[in-house]
Order: C-alpha cells, then structure tokens, then sequence
C-alpha cells in the first residue's frame, strides 16, 4: 500500500473530498457562529480586493484567524471561513446593495446558511438566505 492512500486511511475525514460535493460538504461541515463570521470579516476588511494576490492575502489570514480560534475541523476552517466571505459579498451585491438587511442577522445567516455551488463558484441559495436574514431579524430576543 502506498504512503497516500495510509493518509487518506489516517485522516478519514479528507476521503469526502473525493466524493461528489465532498469539498462543499467540508466546508459546510465547520461550525461558524456569527460573532466569528463578522470578526473573521474585520480581519480582512483592511486589504482591498484589487487582485489575485489580495483575495491570496484574505485566504492567509483567514487560515490564521481559524487557527488562532481552534475551529474545527482545522483543514476546512480557513476555507470555509474565506468561502462564506465571499458568498456574503456576492449576496450583498446582488441582492441588498444598499445595505439595508440587518447586520447582526446577515452575519449569523452567513455563518450557518449551506454553502452550494453556482454558476458563479461557491455561494448561498439566494431565496433561502433571504429567508433564513428575515428569520432571524425576527427572532424575538
């Protein structure tokens, strides 16, 4: 047997990568709070998206900010962290680019709304996530 596939036995948790949306599910499989969500997006708020080497940039302090936090499961943070940050972007730009969805409800929806797959790369089921914003600016509490 080869050293890759021992790995792959070691660490059963990477076999779903190879699996058909194993990555998303991955992803999906780290649970963000949206506390977390809206510090993770303070961190990279200061480095402008220009090009390629800033959205780079984002993706390095965001595997930072994952392992500073301890999520969990580790490999997956960073990225989740970064895909959902893009998602929400996307989101606000086509559908709230005045910014008037409540701040607190965005970041928790965009913490734990399922992360799919789009013409556009990874994002948010538009109609679901303005669901589950208007959910939770309902919440009473």
């Amino acid at each position: 047997m080869s050293d890759a596939s021992t790995e792959i036995e070691a660490e059963p948790d990477l076999v779903d990568l190879f699996a058909p949306e194993g990555f998303v599910s991955s992803l999906n499989s780290v649970h963000i709070t949206g506390a977390q969500m809206r510090a993770a997006i303070e961190t990279i708020a200061a480095v402008p998206v220009r090009s390629e080497a800033d959205i780079a940039e984002h993706g390095r302090r965001l595997a930072a900010f994952a392992s500073d936090y301890g999520f969990a499961p580790a490999p997956y943070a960073g990225m989740a962290l970064h895909a959902r940050a893009i998602a929400m972007d996307r989101w606000c730009q086509l559908h709230d680019p005045f910014g008037e969805t409540d701040a607190d409800a965005f970041y928790e929806a965009g913490a734990r709304a399922k992360l799919i797959r789009t013409d556009e790369g990874l994002g948010f089921d538009p109609a679901p996530f303005a669901e589950l914003i208007q959910f939770i600016t309902e919440i009473p509490y």
